[in-house]
């Protein structure tokens, strides 16, 4: 049984293979494109996960879709129409879209893969999540949550599911659209001037330096239930408007943050300095939001215990990758476990649609987790094409905050593992930012040893080179501690 996984059209596309009972490889289209939360048909990541296998597309016998098109229209259609005319222009843009391809997606997975129709199956978005986040977990029975943006009509899952002879995933309840914790928390990633769908994790280290002041504010818009659902005040929120906030929430917060100002919050040594009162307000803001957030999940977690009864959970979704929440869950839940699959997000969904179809078939088999699913190359044409390059050349298009090309030399070496330890080292003591990359590459947004990028946490001046320089981004942003799986502990 060769079954192949697809997630697109929204953002994170990718693709994952299931065979034979093993999960073979899983990718996001955007380690191949280069393009950020590249939406668009996976065509390289399955080329990948077929070339992996030793296989064909004919070869396969399901190929599973994360969510069902034709529900998910009938939410956008109603959507878009419950607020003509004020709606009309992003009515046609998503009519043009939904009629141009969307619609016809088995036709399209069909055309573009060359097998019948007949192959192409179709997983509610909540259940991908569902099965992605329980697939590979450790438990025989577990209770699933599933929190993001939007799938079909829901935005939220509860589940319970047992390995068994054949796995079983039983929906208990679900929250719909357009009572999103996803959204809401997007929402709030425009209002304090980042991207939504990209800058979430902007606004989760723009808490740390912030006090949740304006809980008492952020709990009109989101209402959390005595029974551990929630509702959010859509009055607030104008999902379909040039910004995704109202005037009404303006005059609860006050201003939003301009997309191009700065914020002069750092974990790079002293405090910033300017840190002025509409700074310090929005990292309150943020710190709202956050506290908001992980008190909702706490509620949900804690309804979906006294249903279930078991002491494990799953999660998954996009929210799942607010690991400060996650922290939250495992700490303070009533669960005494908790598993999270390395890529929860959409990116991740195609394992789930994939596991979907395959458990039918190899009965209550966990599939074997790794993050390191990606491709691997030969180093031997990488060292071949450096040996050609000329450094000099390159500083033409150097970014201005860089430093200086001019005079730096291209040094090729050869080392076995422990010397090539020992040079890594030698570089890292002495101020150096290491590339590491090695084997296959990780699936999913977070760099875990295979391509990633090393410097000396001692060293401020380094990590500050390393945001400004090499990385673009804000000084308030954490960087993860790297140690030995027998050091763990240790820092917990």
């Amino acid at each position: 049984m060769n079954v192949l996984g697809v997630s697109a059209f929204y953002h994170d596309a990718s693709a994952a293979l299931v065979s034979e009972g093993s999960l073979v490889s899983a990718a996001a289209e955007e380690r191949y494109t280069r393009q950020k939360h590249d939406p668009n048909f996976p065509k390289f990541a399955i080329a990948h996960c077929l070339q992996r296998a030793g296989l064909t597309a004919q070869d396969l016998d399901a190929v599973v879709f994360y969510e069902e098109p034709h529900t998910k229209f009938t939410r956008v259609l109603a959507s878009v129409l419950s607020g003509y005319p004020r709606t009309r222009q992003p009515f046609v843009r998503s009519m043009k879209d939904w009629m141009r391809s969307k619609l016809w997606l088995r036709n399209e997975l069909s055309r573009r893969l060359g097998i019948h129709p007949e192959r192409i199956e179709f997983c509610p978005h909540h259940l991908s999540h569902a099965y992605q986040a329980f697939a590979g977990s450790p438990f025989d029975e577990a209770a699933v949550l599933t929190v993001d943006a939007v799938g079909e009509w829901a935005s939220t899952g509860l589940f319970h599911a047992t390995r068994g002879q054949t796995p079983q995933i039983r929906p208990l309840e679900t929250i719909p659209y357009p009572h999103s914790l996803g959204l809401l928390y997007a929402v709030f990633t425009a209002f304090l001037g980042f991207r939504p769908n990209d800058g979430e994790s902007n606004v989760m280290a723009l808490a740390s330096f912030g006090q949740p002041r304006y809980l008492d504010e952020v709990g009109k818009v989101l209402k959390i239930q005595t029974d551990g659902t929630y509702e959010i005040d859509q009055s607030y929120l104008d999902h379909f408007g040039r910004v995704p906030y109202t005037r009404k929430l303006v005059a609860l917060l006050g201003e939003p943050r301009g997309f191009k100002e700065n914020l002069p919050f750092t974990t790079l040594g002293a405090p910033g300095s300017g840190i002025s009162a509409d700074h310090q307000r929005h990292a309150d803001v943020a710190a709202s939001i956050q506290r908001a957030l992980e008190q909702a999940l706490l509620a949900l977690a804690d309804r979906l215990h006294r249903m279930t009864g078991v002491p494990n959970l799953c999660l998954a979704g996009g929210v799942a990758l607010n690991c400060v929440a996650n922290s939250a869950l495992l700490r303070r839940s009533a669960f005494a476990d908790l598993y999270i699959p390395p890529d929860p997000g959409d990116g991740g969904a195609a394992v789930g649609a994939a596991a979907y179809r395959a458990f039918r078939d190899i009965g209550g088999a966990a599939l074997a987790m790794t993050p390191y699913l990606g491709d691997s190359y030969d180093e031997g044409s990488d060292i071949a094409m450096l040996s050609h390059v000329d450094i000099q050349a390159w500083e033409a298009y150097r970014r201005p905050s860089a430093s200086s090309l001019r005079g730096v030399r291209l040094e090729i070496s050869r080392h076995d593992d422990a010397g090539l330890v020992a040079a890594a080292v030698d570089d890292l003591r002495t101020g150096r930012i290491v590339g590491w990359f090695q084997g296959r590459f990780e699936n999913g947004p977070r760099a875990l040893g295979n391509r990633s990028l090393l410097a000396d946490p001692g060293r401020v001046d380094v990590a500050r080179r390393l945001s400004r320089s090499v990385k673009s981004r804000a000084e308030f942003r954490p960087y993860a501690f790297s140690v030995a799986a027998e050091d763990a502990a240790r820092c917990m």
